[in-house]
């Protein structure tokens, strides 16, 4: 007699849904203590300035207590450019930046995608769209002591088109939305790592094979799981007039 093991998807997903429209007007989201989306506030903040700053790539972040950070593209003489991350400790006054990615190879100065940042206590995590020697794609680079070091950055997804990522992070589990560079039309990609960044095990497509999708977001908690996006037209234009996609699942 054979016997067969049923193996079950990672994410148990709801079915997507329109976010409702107090949700999308949110600087950002989080999950309370009854499991439900709300919005995330973001105190006033006083963004960084520094040389070679690309300052509309500037990402500013903290959790609820703690310092602020800021990460961004610092450009170099060749129009490529470093990754890197400041921090804050009253959100005024910046410390000299620490740099997370120096393998840039796309000499595009500041025609790139901007980082995404998160703030889960000590740790601090960044994903962005980066044409490194290697290939370019998508990356993720974490620090576990306040942005003092990162670690050697992960690879998320690659493809010569590599578009905007989002990551959130609740301990031992981070989570990168994606617009994946190796779809047409442009889907909404999914990472998720249990080794708190370290490595990616679960990856999926979340927004549906119909219709093009864009600015993806991401909150995480526990086994709580919820992804945002934006309807697009085939070139990656954002439909300004359409609600953001909401798409809720469960890390099994």
């Amino acid at each position: 007699m054979a016997l067969f093991a049923c193996e079950q998807d990672p994410v148990e997903w709801q079915e997507a849904r329109n976010l409702p429209a107090d949700l999308s007007r949110a600087d950002g989201l989080s999950f309370d203590a009854r499991g439900q989306l709300t919005p995330r506030r973001v105190a006033d903040v006083v963004s960084p300035r520094f040389p070679g700053q690309c300052a509309s790539s500037v990402r500013v972040a903290r959790d609820s207590t703690g310092p602020w950070y800021a990460s961004w593209w610092s450009l170099r003489p060749d129009s490529t450019a470093d990754l890197v991350v400041a921090r804050s400790s009253d959100g005024r006054s910046w410390d000299v930046p620490v740099r997370v990615d120096t393998l840039d190879a796309g000499a595009t100065a500041c025609r790139r995608p901007p980082p995404s940042l998160y703030v889960d206590g000590d740790d601090v995590h960044v994903a962005y769209a980066m044409a490194a020697r290697e290939g370019a794609g998508i990356f993720a680079s974490h620090s576990m002591d306040r942005g003092t070091m990162f670690h050697t950055p992960v690879p998320i997804v690659y493809g010569n088109q590599p578009g905007l990522a989002a990551i959130a992070a609740r301990g031992n589990t981070v989570a990168v939305a994606y617009e994946d560079p190796n779809t047409n039309p442009r889907r909404i990609g999914l990472a998720i790592s249990r080794t708190q960044g370290h490595t990616f095990d679960i990856r999926e497509l979340v927004s549906p094979p119909t219709g093009a999708a864009a600015e993806p977001g991401v909150v995480v908690t526990g086994t709580m799981l919820a992804v945002t996006w934006a309807r697009a037209s085939d070139d990656g234009a954002r439909s300004t007039n359409a609600p953001r996609i909401l798409r809720e699942g469960r890390i099994r």
